[in-house]
């Protein structure tokens, strides 16, 4: 149960942008065709294993508002909501940052897909369910000031973080998702080493959300394949990934949200929660119990 409550360790003056938390990158696209398919848990699955950022990309279909990475499509958006409902009634010492939005605009050759979901029919959805009139936080300045005491304190659930103010209650916080098409296409024993060096290059005083995933593209050394043949080599390197920037001050300082791929396999959300530790921001009459929970 530890990993369904590992928020509840922390102290109330640990700032948002300070935790760092397992995030889902396309979050939603369990049960998808092996080229789109990047989790193998439900959302309530993966809240389970302990990530609390998640990347919910959507569009709509006859059969309504679904979950979408590019042209594959996947479970109801009302599905991913009850699973969200249910965590937050399990789960009241924890908080989640939901990056929600249409999925961007694709070019494909000559062509340029679009994918649409109503912003009235998405704050329909998220009213029947998670309520963000009572439970988004949005009553701030700035995201740096943040504290998860500020949300617990203020019986605040989540953070609904939408660029373009789509949707009622949603924030534009300041946010970075640094990517570069060379590193994240290097093979996993290079990728893991040289991908932290990104916490040198980019800077935010907002949300920092370090993707852990490479990217199949044509040119690279990986090429193109799907996200679980990616995933192999660079789960067995993700204990090393995460102890490079335990051992670096910079890169630990800048640490958040760290992302990636299949993350209910039991090792990126351990090792990812486990440099919260390193940060000193577990209580500290939890320290020893948070640490034996890690083992």
């Amino acid at each position: 149960m530890f990993f369904s409550k590992w928020m509840s360790y922390l102290s109330d003056d640990a700032k948002l942008t300070q935790i760092v938390m397992p995030g889902a990158h396309n979050a939603g696209s369990y049960g998808m065709a092996a080229t789109a398919c990047c989790q193998d848990g439900t959302i309530y699955e993966q809240i389970l294993s302990g990530v609390r950022h998640f990347c919910l990309r959507i569009d709509t279909t006859r059969k309504g508002i679904v979950m979408c990475h590019g042209l594959s499509k996947g479970d109801l958006f009302e599905h991913v909501l009850q699973d969200f409902k249910r965590a937050m009634e399990e789960f009241p010492s924890d908080v989640f940052i939901l990056d929600l939005r249409e999925y961007y605009p694709q070019k494909i050759g000559p062509f340029t897909l679009h994918y649409k979901a109503l912003p009235r029919d998405v704050d329909a959805l998220l009213d029947k369910y998670i309520s963000p009139k009572d439970y988004a936080y949005c009553d701030f300045s700035h995201i740096q000031d943040v504290t998860i005491g500020d949300l617990r304190k203020a019986g605040k659930r989540y953070i609904l973080l939408n660029y373009a103010h789509a949707y009622a209650y949603s924030v534009d916080c300041p946010h970075i998702l640094p990517w570069d098409k060379k590193i994240y296409g290097l093979r996993a024993d290079i990728f893991i080493k040289e991908i932290p060096k990104i916490f040198e290059r980019e800077h935010t005083d907002g949300i920092y959300w370090f993707q852990t995933q490479q990217t199949p593209n044509p040119g690279t050394e990986v090429g193109l394949t799907t996200p679980r043949k990616l995933n192999i080599p660079v789960t067995k390197h993700f204990a090393q990934l995460m102890q490079i920037i335990a051992d670096n001050p910079l890169y630990l300082r800048q640490a958040n949200v760290i992302g990636g791929d299949f993350m209910t396999d039991g090792v990126k959300c351990r090792e990812i929660i486990r440099l919260n530790l390193a940060k000193g921001l577990v209580r500290s009459e939890c320290r020893a119990e948070f640490e034996k929970s890690l083992k």
